[in-house]
């Protein structure tokens, strides 16, 4: 994998089922053998911040929407660099994080932030596409 996942609990690589990239009990993070470096970083913050709250099971929509906001914002805390104006896809890999990861952090930027991030432009970032609502 090249890069060394820190983590506050095991993590177990397993073949996980379709559309589940990691999974945790409270006491392990399982992850899909089939995550690359970027994917897998991600998916071991999210399930660790499902430990930091407490989490042992499967929880509501709004708690995963919640836990994946902060794990965008713990990954991509400054996003002043911004997109750099290419694709999604190509800004979150620059960026060493997931699509769903950069678009989770575009959806949590106040107006100021977005603004500064060259995001308030961005008409192509389905994210975004409240911000332009009125427009």
């Amino acid at each position: 994998m090249g890069e060394t996942i820190a983590a506050s609990r095991p993590i177990i690589v397993r073949r996980m089922p379709d559309g589940m990239a990691a999974a945790t009990d409270g006491e392990f993070i399982y992850v899909d053998d089939r995550l690359n470096a970027i994917q897998l970083k991600c998916a071991v913050l999210h399930e660790e911040i499902h430990i930091e709250l407490g989490h042992s099971t499967h929880q509501t929509e709004a708690v995963e929407m919640m836990v994946r906001y902060e794990a965008a914002r713990r990954l991509l805390p400054d996003m002043s660099q911004g997109c750099s104006g290419g694709s999604i896809k190509d800004a979150a890999v620059s960026l060493g994080v997931t699509r769903q990861v950069l678009m989770d952090r575009a959806a949590t930027l106040t107006d100021a932030q977005a603004e500064s991030a060259g995001c308030s432009d961005c008409r192509l970032c389905p994210s975004m596409q409240f911000r332009f609502a009125a427009s």
